[in-house]
């Protein structure tokens, strides 16, 4: 079972699919949406320039919300030469394989019949907000304003465009590397250029009069494509599920304000663009409706104690929290926190000044190892895996996975081998900590169980396990990959000798001077259940077994 821990937001609206379940998620046949298979796919995307596909589940309670707005939207674009198209992923596996779908819906656009390099579309579920952003695939990357109108042109479209407008004033040869970031980020900004103007590359945010203009000295791609990934997020605005991927791409700090009201965040807006500005490229800051998202709080490690400040730095998953009251505290407070403007500028200033201390998430020290798999927590974590003397295999597991529950045995056997050698305890750690309990940071985890390496040294870098889980190969693993080259298989051949002298030896046993008077034998049957048996096999987690005596 894998269990996703990316460095993501817990945007869960406490609102639920709309969707009756009377709704159809295939578009009925007389509309404009084409269903397409494995059989007709290929052949209709090489036929149309431009395709935006839904791969579905007629049981998807999101795909039957979205059917009618895409039938709606299939009906507007079909006149503009753009169609829609639908795969019913139940019963065309294969291409949805190939397309590498891994959830419903999901929406690609294709473009020249180029099935291997679609872009997933990720824009609003309504039939406007599908119409807008086809047209504008369907429109040149870079609009190119007129000489005598070139400024009006551009009010026009600042007035018009509902993102970030990107300016190129006729930068000396940036023509071809605009065009191509223009290319492949057109979905998300608006590209114009102006040959005859002042020279400048700038960025036009929305509800901003003065533009940002671009000062440093490199002009390639790489450099352009980051610097619009940092300039391009308002000032101060809301994160919810659409937007939050823009922040992520900024690869900068994001600080949360968390508002309980519309009046709360005018009131706070002023505060947080100022430090926006001040701060530009090296902290964004942005709002969450607490009605909608207050339990991202939880992930952030604080209180739903509103409203809330809080800093996270998603380079190495640290959060920083402002100081909150006790439970007691809030309720006397009419459960309600009070933030003040000069705290939360120190406390953004003390975080860019590093003076402050992450809020981890960690179990209890465990006052004494029960077994020889070392139990880390998160406030030992770092401490231990960098032990410079040490090769420390972690597991990093969830209590309820089954594969982890699976690999238990064999782990704890691992561990008890090399706990047996003088040498090797002080060298091997086999150690393991729950992911679900416990802050860490620099590990990327993706499924449970996740098995790391950290060699012995200083600067060593950590090694990921993917291999078969036996004991075998994590001998193998620890041997090649660790700086200590502890040779766990020879150990386990010594103590398998020595248990096997240990029961070669003859014990001398004297007969009992009187015999041992005779007793009736007792039959005790105790009866398998085969069916629980098959389905505990393939449907339980753990694979336990349950078992009925019949008779005693």
């Amino acid at each position: 079972m894998l269990f996703k821990k990316q460095i993501t937001l817990a945007l869960v609206a406490a609102v639920t699919v709309g969707a009756s379940s009377a709704q159809n998620a295939t578009a009925p046949d007389d509309s404009d949406v084409v269903q397409l298979n494995g059989e007709t796919f290929q052949k209709f995307v090489d036929e149309n320039p431009l395709v935006l596909a839904e791969f579905y589940a007629p049981w998807c309670g999101y795909c039957k919300s979205l059917a009618p707005e895409y039938v709606q939207a299939a009906a507007e674009l079909k006149d503009k030469g753009i169609p829609l198209a639908q795969v019913d992923c139940t019963k065309d596996q294969q291409l949805c394989m190939e397309m590498e779908i891994r959830g419903y819906p999901s929406l690609r656009i294709f473009k020249d019949g180029k099935t291997d390099d679609s872009l997933e579309y990720k824009g609003g579920r309504t039939k406007d907000d599908i119409v807008k952003f086809m047209v504008k695939q369907n429109e040149p990357a870079v609009l190119v304003l007129n000489e005598k109108t070139a400024a009006e042109d551009l009010k026009k479209v600042l007035k018009e465009a509902g993102s970030a407008v990107i300016v190129d004033g006729g930068v000396k040869g940036f023509n071809s590397t605009f065009y191509e970031v223009a290319g492949s980020q057109r979905t998300f900004f608006t590209f114009v250029q102006n040959q005859n103007g002042d020279g400048k590359l700038k960025i036009y945010l929305q509800g901003e009069e003065d533009p940002i203009v671009y000062d440093g000295e490199d002009l390639d791609v790489q450099h352009f494509t980051e610097w619009i990934a940092v300039q391009s997020v308002p000032f101060f605005g809301d994160v919810d599920a659409d937007t939050y991927e823009r922040y992520l791409a900024a690869q900068v700090p994001m600080a949360y304000f968390f508002y309980t009201s519309k009046e709360e965040r005018a009131e706070w807006e002023p505060t947080y663009k100022k430090l926006a500005k001040q701060y530009r490229g090296l902290i964004n800051f942005v709002g969450l409706d607490t009605a909608r998202f207050g339990k991202h709080a939880d992930a952030l490690n604080m209180k739903q104690q509103f409203p809330l400040f809080v800093i996270h730095d998603f380079r190495n998953d640290s959060k920083f929290g402002m100081p909150q009251l006790t439970e007691e505290e809030f309720k006397a407070a009419g459960q309600k926190e009070t933030l003040k403007e000069k705290d939360v500028s120190k406390f953004v200033k003390d975080f860019l000044d590093n003076k402050l201390e992450p809020i981890v998430k960690s179990e209890d020290i465990p006052e004494t190892q029960l077994t020889n798999v070392y139990k880390l927590v998160g406030k030992t974590h770092q401490e231990l895996v960098h032990d410079p003397t040490k090769d420390v295999l972690v597991e990093y597991y969830a209590p309820w996975c089954g594969h982890c529950k699976r690999l238990a045995p064999t782990y704890e056997q691992l561990a008890d081998v090399y706990a047996s050698d003088e040498d090797a305890k002080d060298k091997v750690l086999i150690a393991n900590i729950d992911f679900t309990e416990n802050d860490v940071s620099g590990v990327h985890v993706e499924g449970f169980p996740t098995i790391v390496l950290y060699p012995a040294g200083k600067d060593s870098e950590p090694q990921y396990y993917d291999s078969t889980r036996s004991l075998e190969s994590f001998f193998d693993f620890i041997l090649e990959k660790g700086n200590n080259k502890i040779d766990g298989k020879a150990i386990k051949e010594r103590l398998d000798n020595a248990e096997a002298l240990d029961e070669d030896e003859e014990v001398e046993i004297e007969e009992p001077a009187v015999p041992e008077p005779e007793e009736e034998d007792v039959k005790i049957t105790v009866t398998k259940n085969e069916e629980d048996d098959e389905q505990d096999a393939e449907n339980s987690d753990d694979g336990e077994y349950k078992w009925s005596a019949d008779e005693l």
